[in-house]
């Protein structure tokens, strides 16, 4: 296994979409977009939203999400304004209100919003709602309120993911977000005792300090508290790119095979306790929605991560949001002051984008086939570098990670692990860009 991740632990997409981002071109324009929106629309499944907090009240060292870290909460009446003009940009240029499936809070710190803001906000977006409505948010256990925990439930927010990263006090001060088992605890009675549908915890491997000594009590911290959704994520290191990772130092990061050890011992202790291993990050408890999903092949991925359902269309509100319409991806402004200007004079805030070719659509098929339901059929005939492919699915299978008959791929037990590497086979961008674009290693 060393020898394996030697060889394969090298930088690679995550695949929240196909194409990465840093690989997006031909960008549409908000004419384009538009018309994609209305010829990938169907009232009876409507869309998804996505909104974007982008406050936090304190910084993270670890952190890689688009953030304004501030303690002034007089932002929050001009934010929630700009958040209600975008999606009446996008309503006046549909003409019609569309029908809201799902409803997803990201930040930053979604509860860095006061409750009766938050409320606000929901309500706004979702006056057409479809009959299945799932709402969920991401809260920081720090900062969130029993009068949050109540708006959210009045308002179809029925699932909750808590931002937790690791119990240990000292991998806690090295990425400099402190928050006790405790705390937590009392947490998880509240939320428990008003019966959200799903509980997820976000844990980090690979964070600064950790040992298995120290992952091991995270776990059985979690487990002691048993939420039903875990996302057991790997730790991005860019401090090329991220500057407030230039205060985590390199020589108190596990790598490689150390990493690695990392996610097979929180993977071992959650199997123990009776979690499915659902997909890359995730496990589940076999009532959750996921895992649920995961049995039944509808399984999906996004922007956000593993999905139950999915609409075809997603809109992103807010500065960074990305948006997806089937035909085309396009982001909104990271900075808050571009996105302010350009909502206020009548515009989307779009900065980048993507238009799929027939290429993009045949790849993007088998890599999220790969990472939801670990096979895919593939026609190496519609693809680039289809002589490559095949060098390169064979070497997989020798080394025991993918097994191969005609047109069908199968990702076997210990290939999974390496999912991104199998995955970026059928990236013909990354072929074309490699080492030109930064991104995390695989393991």
């Amino acid at each position: 296994m060393n020898d394996l991740v030697k060889k394969y632990n090298r930088q690679g997409p995550r695949y929240t979409s196909y194409p990465p981002v840093p690989f997006w071109k031909n960008a549409p324009v908000e004419t384009s977009w538009i018309s994609h929106l209305k010829e990938s629309y169907k009232e009876s499944e409507g869309l998804d939203l996505y909104v974007h907090v982008p406050y936090c009240e304190k910084l993270c060292y670890y952190c890689g999400c688009n953030r304004v870290v501030t303690k002034n909460h007089n932002v929050e009446d001009s934010y929630i304004e700009l958040i209600q003009k975008e999606w009446k940009i996008y309503c006046d240029s549909l003409g019609f209100i569309p029908k809201v499936n799902s409803l997803h809070f990201g930040g930053g710190t979604p509860t860095f919003l006061s409750a009766v803001n938050l409320e606000k906000i929901i309500q706004f977006l979702t006056v057409n709602k479809s009959e299945n409505f799932t709402g969920s948010i991401e809260v920081d256990p720090r900062n969130v309120t029993t009068a949050h925990l109540d708006t959210f439930l009045k308002n179809g927010i029925v699932r909750i993911s808590l931002g937790i990263q690791d119990f240990d006090p000292g991998v806690q001060k090295a990425i400099n977000r402190m928050q006790s088992f405790e705390l937590v605890k009392n947490l998880m009675a509240e939320i428990r005792a008003r019966k959200f549908e799903s509980i997820n915890f976000d844990i980090i491997y690979g964070l600064p300090k950790q040992t298995q000594e120290t992952i091991t009590y995270t776990f059985s911290l979690v487990n002691e508290l048993r939420p039903d959704l875990i996302a057991y994520y790997s730790y991005a290191h860019l401090p090329e790119r991220l500057s407030n990772q230039r205060l985590i130092k390199n020589e108190d990061l596990p790598e490689g095979t150390q990493k690695l050890a990392l996610y097979e011992t929180g993977k071992l202790l959650l199997a123990e306790k009776g979690y499915h291993d659902i997909g890359m990050d995730h496990f589940a408890l076999p009532e959750n929605f996921l895992c649920q999903a995961k049995n039944n092949n509808c399984l999906d991925r996004n922007f956000m991560g593993y999905v139950d359902k999915k609409s075809s269309i997603l809109i992103g509100l807010g500065p960074s949001a990305i948006s997806n319409s089937s035909k085309s991806f396009i982001q909104n402004s990271k900075g808050l002051t571009d996105y302010e200007s350009r909502i206020n004079s009548g515009v989307l805030a779009i900065t980048s984008g993507h238009t799929h070719t027939t290429e993009d659509l045949a790849a993007q098929k088998i890599i999220l086939e790969l990472m939801c339901n670990e096979e895919s059929l593939i026609d190496l005939d519609v693809h680039p570098y289809k002589i490559e492919i095949s060098s390169e699915l064979k070497n997989l299978e020798e080394d025991g990670l993918i097994k191969k008959t005609d047109n069908f791929i199968r990702v076997l037990p210990a290939g999974k692990k390496f999912i991104r590497n199998i995955a970026m086979v059928f990236d013909f961008h990354y072929r074309e860009k490699a080492g030109i674009e930064k991104f995390s290693k695989t393991i």
